[in-house]
């Protein structure tokens, strides 16, 4: 599992099995939402597999977020127990949950046989309820059943060609849906899983030391993370030959997979695959393998692949007809992945999960912008409304906008996302602060930073601030965005 010590498969179901007993001692009991505040590592994969076993539906607490945030989600999601290690109990102090503490260590002794009785588990039972970014400030949960998820694995392993003897990392926190795919299509492979300790998860050396210290065959990673270790691959003319690299969470960057090429001969080059899915649709819903002239043209809007039996994919107009070929519309995703709706949100589960003319089933409607090709292949253009991916990330501008607003030192404020000049997302606050305040940059976006800590999580503070008089409106009289990415872009500091 990483850090010198394994698991094999008996010990793990032994480790989930005591688990499972813990949590019933605690008093969970089938149907029940369980909270997971751990860090990365093995335990994430044990805790969540436990919970499942029960027939509860496991909730990712992510340890490094602000105590407001976690206690709104420990309120939204009603959860009155969470498994924790030191981290997550640290995290969970003041809100309103019991911590069921387990320690990463315990793992490495196989634990006394405890078999426990089946629960009343089927395709409806939640499995897991995870939150996105929300516009009105708060986020919003969507609970992905068993049934969901099992129809991912059903159709989308066989589209990976998986071998019998892989092995990748789960590096992803398990508040992000790519873990899902990371945990649970490696059991249902038997791959080898590497547990990545948090310390190793942003730095690229030490990621590339594992990928290669392991063996690893395969790499689900978001393409800004990639650009790290291909920059850093190419400056240690380090060769990792990795069998395939999935993009997941954000638009594919051409420019990262020809540096990692250059530094891999032709016969370690993996292959290369950018995949599209959603958190309410059950993380992957197309899947495109880019071909060496797809990657050498480098088109600016990559391939998406198609839907597949489970996922139906299609591109829309406004009035829910189909497009024509390369015509621009919405993107739908139908079938057995998408999520029943929003937890306790019934107007916002109305807007966006819905039923169409001559389609069955119910369909989620992306806010994403997209073409279909003669041949069915589907291009991602961006979003049509303010919701933005920053690291892989989804984030409504408008939920940073409300934190903003709620600072008493500010008269207004209003983010923006735009690409730095390397070419990742990055967030810039344009700020009206009160009179008198020191508006320097640097005494700014340490202030405005400090303060939003203690609202939203890393990922959503900005990089960069700017002081303004007021914030320009549109003809509407909201605030003009557009305008607001011409005063962000790089050549107009």
């Amino acid at each position: 599992m990483g850090d010198g010590w394994s698991l094999t498969y008996a010990a793990l179901d032994a480790h989930v099995d005591a688990l499972c007993a813990r949590l019933r001692g605690e008093g969970a009991r089938t149907g029940d939402r369980v909270g997971l505040a751990v860090e990365r590592g093995a335990l994430p994969l044990v805790a969540s597999a436990a919970i499942m076993r029960l027939g509860c539906t496991y909730v990712p607490l992510d340890v490094r977020h602000p105590a407001d945030r976690l206690a709104y989600l420990v309120g939204d999601s009603e959860i009155r127990l969470a498994v924790t290690d030191v981290a997550g109990a640290s995290a969970l102090a003041g809100a309103p949950v019991t911590a069921m503490k387990v320690d990463q260590d315990e793992l490495r002794a196989r634990p006394s046989p405890t078999p426990q009785p089946p629960s009343e588990v089927n395709p409806s039972s939640g499995a897991y309820l995870m939150y996105t970014s929300g516009s009105t400030g708060r986020p919003k949960g969507v609970e992905i059943t068993h049934g969901n998820a099992l129809a991912l694995l059903q159709d989308a392993l066989p589209l990976f060609g998986y071998g019998d003897d892989e092995l990748w990392p789960l590096q992803h926190g398990h508040g992000f849906d790519v873990s899902v795919w990371e945990m649970w299509a490696g059991v249902a492979v038997g791959a080898t899983l590497l547990a990545v300790p948090p310390t190793a998860a942003g730095d690229p050396e030490r990621m590339l030391e594992l990928l290669l210290r392991h063996r690893a065959t395969r790499l689900h990673v978001v393409p800004s993370v990639f650009r790290h270790l291909a920059e850093t691959a190419h400056e240690e003319r380090l060769t990792v030959p990795l069998r395939s690299v999935v993009f997941c969470g954000e638009a594919v960057s051409y420019d990262a997979i020809k540096l990692w090429n250059e530094a891999h001969g032709p016969v370690d080059r993996p292959q290369w695959c950018n995949v599209y899915g959603i958190t309410e649709t059950t993380v992957y819903n197309t899947i495109a393998q880019l071909s060496a002239d797809q990657v050498e043209r480098a088109d600016s809007a990559a391939p998406i692949g198609q839907g597949y039996a489970t996922s139906p994919v299609v591109v829309l107009r406004e009035d829910l007809r189909p497009t024509a070929p390369h015509e621009v519309g919405e993107i739908f995703v139908g079938g057995r992945q998408v999520a029943a709706g929003y937890l306790k949100n019934a107007a916002l589960t109305a807007e966006r999960f819905l039923t169409l003319p001559d389609r069955p089933g119910t369909w989620y409607r992306t806010g994403d912008l997209g073409t279909a090709e003669p041949d069915g292949m589907l291009r991602c253009l961006g979003r049509r409304d303010e919701q933005v991916k920053v690291r892989g990330h989804r984030i409504e501008l408008g939920e940073i906008d409300h934190a903003l607003r709620a600072l008493p030192w500010l008269r207004d404020g209003a983010v923006v996302a735009h690409p730095s000049a390397r070419g990742d997302a990055m967030l810039t606050a344009f700020l009206v602060p009160e009179s008198g305040l020191d508006a320097a940059p640097r005494a700014l976006l340490y202030r405005v930073r400090r303060d939003l800590s203690a609202l939203l999580p890393e990922h959503m503070l900005p990089n960069r601030v700017e002081a303004l008089d007021h914030l320009p409106v549109n003809p509407n009289g909201k605030t003009d965005r557009r305008a607001l990415r011409d005063l962000a872009a790089p050549g107009r500091r």
